[in-house]
């Protein structure tokens, strides 16, 4: 016994007590990478009927999605990666991935601020092509990143997570490729 408990060295403790709040993060992205799939659904919907469109409180909402989803979810996923993947210690690999990963938050942020405006002020009268376009490049391009980010964390940081966590992160996975 070492007298912090159990005869396990505290370093073992550590890493695991790490795992464990890695593990937590994880399971949270994943759950608003469901989230965002869904919208992704749902904005895919909307192209398909096009040049209708839905009714104009359903467009507020997704609009507010838009906005208010994927800012917090780009800073929690962010530190999600720093923590498992510390740029210090990296690998040009790891560093070239982490830093393909913040370009495309970059660029989903600005896409899902453009659409969303188009969003507000949609009325029916405009070009259904001109907002087709913008809601696939938006969907396709979210999906994209969602599944290169799922694979990095799963290629780059796997060894490091339980049976149950590679799980999850594999199934997400595959149910983003059915969509897509």
């Amino acid at each position: 016994m070492n007298g912090y408990g159990e005869g396990e060295p505290v370093g073992a403790r550590f890493c695991e007590s790490w795992r464990q709040r890695a593990e937590a993060r994880i399971g949270a992205v994943v759950a608003e990478h469901v989230v965002l799939r869904a919208l992704c659904d749902r904005l895919e919907a909307m192209a398909d009927g096009l040049p209708g469109l839905p009714p104009e409180e359903e467009r507020h909402a997704l609009a507010r999605q838009l906005t208010t989803l994927l800012t917090p979810h780009h800073k929690r996923e962010a530190l999600l990666l720093e923590d498992l993947l510390p740029e210090d210690g990296a690998a040009p690999m790891e560093r070239a991935l982490l830093e393909r990963i913040r370009g495309q938050h970059v660029a989903d942020a600005v896409h899902a601020q453009d659409l969303a405006a188009v969003l507000e002020t949609a009325s029916g009268e405009g070009d259904g092509q001109a907002l087709g376009y913008m809601l696939r490049c938006f969907f396709d391009g979210c999906r994209r990143a969602l599944a290169f980010e799922e694979l990095t964390i799963l290629n780059l940081a796997r060894r490091r997570f339980s049976p149950r966590t590679d799980a999850l992160l594999t199934a997400c996975l595959c149910a983003g490729q059915e969509i897509a």
